[in-house]
């Protein structure tokens, strides 16, 4: 996940006055000027693109124009992850999400993606609803039963289905890649420029393999590969965060604050203990909410993201839990999911994430297998594996039918363009960059060599120069590229 959205209402009308997809290709946007250097506007795009004379939606767009008219290139997209996260509040960061001479020649475009932030966006739930969904993930432990587990991931089909009835069909993945396209023709783009992180290189490569013909100049960071499905996505995700936490455990080990003085193998072994006494007898947490094994290990995958500051916090929050505080697992937790100190959510930011994996992906989220898949997960990834593996219950009551995308993911014909692999990534493992770039024949790979999740904007100049020059003249370094983080 990355940055919150606000609160918006979900604008549809049943007036969709006959439009075909010509007539919103030819829409004329208007740009209104929404603090400082930005111009916010919205663009129309049909609920369902099989019937773009029925109901319509608001897609809202944030732009920070290019600062020299003479060197503008074009429009680059970006999108920040999620599924969920605004790209709106992205796009306000434009000054940290690319250099100042890429901000010269394009003109940055955030864009929330249907069903997020300003962009036709509704909550299912309400606040406690929330808490219910966030604490009920993972394997039954004390404070979190079989049948908690099961109320919580009906309770979001049934509230998401009651307020948005057949709209629900229309929120993945595959509708916002036609988003994108129709942005683009909007826009006046030829082709569209993107640059997508995490969650949103899933967007640029089912883009990049349904409108390969239209691909200008993508960078994809932090890379999802496509073509995998809900339950070897989960097996590798919980391979790629026991890979970070022996990197944050070689890393703590040798500093007199560390929680735990000892071998890598008796520090991996005592994380398990303190997970297992979290287990056995959930601690006191905030506002009256257990801290379950769940929100342990949630707190875990939300420091271990970020290298920087992550791990310093999770080393205090582990400190925490011999005195039988859960405090600061929340403290950790509550960044992660985006919730305020009045227990407030301000976006549908952790609803959105479980309503666009659960029409993106095609699998047995059934309680068998997915209690099947937790034993066989804890044998290679004996902290996350459980829990990952059961995060996709929610998925066996969904009401609709997966959406996967219409064509062979491959793109092939596409114009060539960049990925970015970090090798220690805990989210999004660096051996999908490399499986993507096989399975890919126009993309180029960059390897970062460190910790935390993607590799641009993070202090690497090999990173960030190869980039520059890519997205300014379109040339690639020479093969193969490696650099440090």
């Amino acid at each position: 996940m990355a940055m919150g959205a606000s609160v918006a209402v979900f604008l549809t009308t049943s007036q969709s006055n006959g439009w075909s997809y010509s007539d919103y290709q030819k829409q004329k946007i208007t740009w209104l000027a929404c603090g400082g250097p930005f111009l916010c506007a919205d663009v129309t795009v049909p609920v369902d693109y099989s019937n773009p004379g029925g109901e319509r939606m608001q897609l809202s767009l944030v732009k920070y124009p290019a600062t020299d008219s003479k060197k503008r290139l074009g429009a680059l997209l970006v999108n920040p992850g999620g599924p969920g996260a605004s790209g709106v509040q992205y796009g306000y960061a434009a000054e940290y999400i690319v250099s100042k001479e890429v901000l010269e020649a394009y003109d940055l475009i955030g864009f929330d993606p249907r069903g997020v932030g300003g962009s036709s966006a509704e909550r299912c739930l309400t606040n406690s609803e929330t808490d219910r969904l966030i604490e009920a993930n993972g394997p039954p432990v004390d404070g979190l039963d079989m049948a908690t587990l099961e109320a919580s991931s009906k309770m979001l089909a049934t509230r998401c289905q009651e307020k948005l009835g057949n709209r629900l069909k229309f929120l993945g993945s595959v509708e916002v890649v036609r988003d994108m396209d129709l942005m683009r023709a909007v826009l006046g783009e030829e082709k569209l420029n993107f640059l997508g992180k995490s969650y949103g290189t899933y967007l640029g490569l089912v883009y990049a393999s349904m409108f390969p013909k239209n691909v200008g100049r993508f960078v994809l960071d932090g890379v999802v590969d496509p073509k995998l499905s809900a339950n070897e996505l989960n097996k590798a995700q919980a391979i790629g965060f026991e890979i970070a936490l022996d990197a944050f455990l070689e890393d703590c080990l040798p500093k007199k604050s560390c929680f735990f003085q000892g071998t890598l193998e008796q520090a991996r072994a005592e994380v398990t203990k303190l997970q297992e006494k979290v287990g056995k007898k959930a601690l006191n947490g905030k506002d009256e909410r257990l801290a379950t094994s769940s929100i342990f290990v949630l707190a875990m995958v939300a420091s271990l993201y970020d290298s920087e500051t992550g791990w310093s916090a999770l080393n205090k929050a582990l400190q925490d839990i011999y005195q039988g505080e859960g405090a600061r697992l929340f403290d950790l937790v509550n960044d992660y999911v985006v919730r305020d100190a009045k227990g407030r959510y301000p976006s549908n930011e952790n609803e959105i994430a479980y309503i666009v994996n659960c029409i993106d992906r095609t699998d047995d989220a059934s309680p068998e297998r997915l209690a099947s898949d937790a034993r066989k997960f804890s044998g290679f990834a004996p902290h996350f594996g459980p829990y990952i593996a059961w995060s996709t219950l929610p998925c066996h009551y969904w009401p609709y039918e997966p959406v996967r995308p219409p064509v062979e993911l491959n793109g092939a014909g596409a114009a060539e363009f960049i990925v970015i692999g970090t090798t220690r990534d805990p989210a999004t493992p660096y051996a999908w960059a490399t499986e993507v770039t096989a399975k890919f024949e126009s993309a180029f790979l960059i390897t970062a060599d460190g910790d935390g999740h993607t590799g641009h904007g993070r202090g690497s100049a090999c990173v960030d120069s190869a980039v520059d020059t890519y997205l300014l003249s379109g040339e690639l370094p020479a093969r193969p590229l490696r650099c440090a983080l």
